[in-house]
């Protein structure tokens, strides 16, 4: 039996009775209907927070609540602590420093530019190779 047709025994859930938008107009609610019965819609994030408030004052569980919504179960418990609100996203910083010359790093970067490998590159490359052969690290002992 599937389970969104009439008669299944999963109730309808319903997110208002006669208004279809919000007053600011950035909440459809016929969206979060679908959601709300978890079939298949795009959300914005207010959306996405006004269908997890929902269903979570219906006692929902998070994993289900994350499912419906196609959200995570970290994002839904963020959203739950920080009062319904949407975080704050923080800045990408890079994982690390960008190669210099001179490190094995920069000789495949080279190679991906299409460039020719400076010497310095070539060498360090060559070095890291060596050490691979010889201890399986690439990396200098320090």
């Amino acid at each position: 039996m599937i389970a969104n047709r009439p008669g299944s025994a999963r109730e309808r859930l319903y997110a208002s009775t006669t208004e279809t938008f919000d007053a600011d107009g950035d909440i459809d609610y016929i969206a979060v209907e679908y959601a709300l019965n978890g079939e298949p819609v795009k959300l914005t994030t207010a959306e996405k927070i006004h269908a997890v408030r929902i269903l979570d004052s219906r006692n929902y569980g998070v994993v289900d609540i994350a499912r419906r919504v196609g959200v995570t179960r970290d994002t839904v418990n963020a959203w739950k602590n920080n009062g319904w609100q949407q975080g704050a996203l923080r800045p990408k910083t890079p994982r690390r420093e960008p190669p210099k010359c001179g490190e094995p790093r920069m000789y495949r970067q080279h190679l991906r530019n299409g460039e020719t490998p400076c010497d310095a590159c070539r060498g360090a490359n060559a070095a890291a190779d060596r050490r691979y052969r010889l201890t399986g690290s690439q990396k200098a002992a320090a």
